[in-house]
């Protein structure tokens, strides 16, 4: 059945390139799968809009990313208007954001995440308070903006002297690979794992190089492919996420004592050519309209 599709993209946030790329795809599909689409960028009359036309809205496709995209704070407004919309409702998507509160409750639930800590700016440039090497980043930003390795030879005061951040978490660097595994309505639909030409799998590995590689892991060790889905599967139940979520993990071979680290999860995953979530679904033989298709179905208001 055709539904009115809004797509609301781009935002506030240094996401909000990588959001208009998501919102392009999602468009796409919506149009092949028969749905009739708007697309409109929050601005001071955001709300009036969605006010007067709230009757011809079916859903919401949030394509945000980022601040006021995916902290629950858009949510909230989409609430209020009981207008249904895709992914995770406002508490899920504020704890989700927030790698420290998120990080409190999975280490409270027995999933492995690496040590870390908040530490204010001005603290930072004077006593780093962990040992290097270790991992910089903003506590609430997705897309891996803002995300540093902090090795014995970087400055660290001309890494963070320019930034508008008040306050970071650090957090213990875990050599190894990175595995993401993909979620809908709270089952693992399969994994992928990612390497780069760097120690971290940053912005540009992301968006902008050649030799990022994903990988179906092999010789994965069947305890750790069961306790990597069994983790994923359980930061979505307990944050009580909905829709589709991402959940990343760092794979160190070499760790003897644990080698499997929960670094976040990722309630609105991109939807551009080069997302992970796409590619898994792929792998796992949903493509990318259905996967569209699927979202909007799933949409709703109470989320």
């Amino acid at each position: 059945m055709s539904k009115n599709v809004l797509i609301v993209k781009g935002g506030f946030s240094d996401e909000a390139e990588i959001s208009r790329k998501s919102a392009c795809s999602v468009e796409k599909a919506l149009k092949l799968k028969g749905h009739k689409t708007m697309l409109i960028e929050p601005s001071q009359d955001f709300i009036s809009f969605l006010l007067r036309n709230k009757n011809n809205i079916d859903v919401i496709f949030n394509s945000l990313h980022g601040s006021w995209g995916e902290d629950g704070k858009i949510q909230g407004i989409f609430e209020y208007l009981k207008i249904p919309y895709t992914h995770s409702g406002v508490t899920s998507s504020a704890l989700g954001m927030n790698k420290v509160f998120s990080k409190s409750i999975f280490i409270q639930n027995n999933i492995a995440s690496p040590k870390g800590k908040i530490i204010s700016k001005n603290i930072l440039l004077n006593d780093e308070h962990i040992k290097r090497p270790f991992i910089i980043k903003p506590v609430d930003e997705g897309s891996s903006f803002g995300v540093h390795l902090v090795k014995k030879d970087t400055n660290l005061n001309s890494l963070i002297i320019k930034d508008n951040l008040k306050k970071y978490l650090l957090e213990e660097y875990i050599p190894g690979t990175d595995i993401t595994v993909a979620i809908m309505n709270g089952k693992a639909i399969g994994f992928i794992e990612v390497t780069t030409k760097n120690e971290i799998y940053g912005y540009d590995d992301k968006y902008n190089s050649t030799k990022t590689k994903y990988l179906q892991p092999e010789n994965l060790d069947k305890n750790i492919e069961n306790l990597l889905l069994a983790n994923a599967e359980k930061s979505f139940d307990l944050l009580d996420c909905k829709g589709i979520a991402r959940v990343d993990f760092r794979f160190n071979k070499e760790d003897k004592n644990n080698k499997l680290y929960m670094l976040e999860i990722n309630t609105q995953p991109g939807l551009t050519d080069t997302s992970l979530f796409p590619k898994i679904a792929i792998n796992a033989g949903i493509d990318f309209p259905d996967l569209i298709e699927w979202i909007v179905k799933d949409a709703g208001v109470n989320r």
